[in-house]
């Protein structure tokens, strides 16, 4: 029986530790030169989740995202897993008085998201049910976003991995809808909003145009048309779906025709997803340098 020298052993597990070492090598580059981009997810009911159903949501794709839990564990990254920011309520983003938040639509955005970029994604839970614009920058909400926000950023200093991007989505409206908001007025405070965040490192905001009240048709229009004219006239906020005005009672999981479905959520994620990456692919750069 033929055996192995000792030497040609040495060198054959020498090989293979190398081999394991570049693999780990290149994972650690790729957090921490390439970075990953940090994604606030802020709105109201139909981003906490109100309406979805985890068990639909689809399976994140692997490498694709992480959630930073900055109320129940600020120190670590999660594996993203629905649902989403289920346990993160704190101060004025405290909302399980009014909802239970059972499936999002950050898994589908994330998964989008990266096919299209490559590059993983941090996911912060800063969402409120019912909430306003008004209440968004004079009920503490905005500084709770901050905080969360900085706090990530911290973890990820800790972690050596690079924040690449900072952004935030926005999907909102039906509160300023039901308050009967002017439209004039919503693209100000909206502006405002986007501008405070600015100020904590947030690039651009990429929004999700409101759905309109499928009992009646004429409520939120006024706050849809004034969505579209503010992404229109101002190129941090960046349009990237319009499907929420697509969809029909039957993507609806109440009767009032407000909180999506988890079908329904998976087909916005999606949607908004591959756009903002459309978007991060052709301006990222760009602005990376700047």
């Amino acid at each position: 029986m033929n055996r192995i020298p000792n030497n040609k052993k040495i060198i054959f597990i020498l090989s293979a530790l190398c081999c394991l070492l570049m693999v780990a090598v290149n994972i650690y580059q790729q957090k921490t030169w390439r970075g990953m981009d940090v994604i606030l997810f802020m709105g109201q009911s139909n981003v906490s989740g109100a309406g979805g159903d985890a068990s639909q949501a689809p399976e994140l794709t692997e490498g694709a995202g992480y959630e930073y839990r900055a109320v129940t564990d600020p120190d670590n990254l999660h594996v993203l897993t629905e649902p989403f920011g289920q346990n993160e309520n704190r101060g004025a983003l405290d909302d399980t008085d009014i909802l239970e938040r059972n499936g999002s639509m950050v898994t589908a955005f994330v998964n989008a998201y990266y096919e299209k970029t490559g590059v993983p994604v941090v996911a912060i839970s800063a969402s409120r049910g019912s909430s306003s614009l008004n209440g968004w920058l004079n009920s503490g909400r905005k500084e709770e976003a901050a905080d969360r926000l900085n706090a990530a950023k911290e973890c990820l200093k800790k972690e050596k991995i690079r924040a690449r991007h900072i952004y935030m989505v926005w999907f909102q409206g039906e509160a300023d809808a039901n308050l009967e908001t002017p439209g004039d007025e919503y693209q100000t405070m909206l502006r405002q909003l986007v501008d405070d965040m600015e100020e904590q490192g947030v690039e651009d905001c990429f929004l999700i145009q409101l759905g309109p009240d499928l009992t009646d048709l004429t409520r939120h229009q006024e706050i849809m048309d004034a969505q579209l004219q503010i992404c229109e006239e101002n190129e941090d906020i960046v349009l990237v779906s319009t499907l929420p005005a697509e969809l029909t009672g039957a993507d609806m999981k109440d009767e009032g025709g407000i909180h999506f479905t988890q079908k329904a959520l998976n087909l916005i994620g999606e949607d908004a997803g591959k756009n903002a990456g459309e978007y991060v692919k052709e301006h990222g750069a760009e602005k990376e340098s700047q």
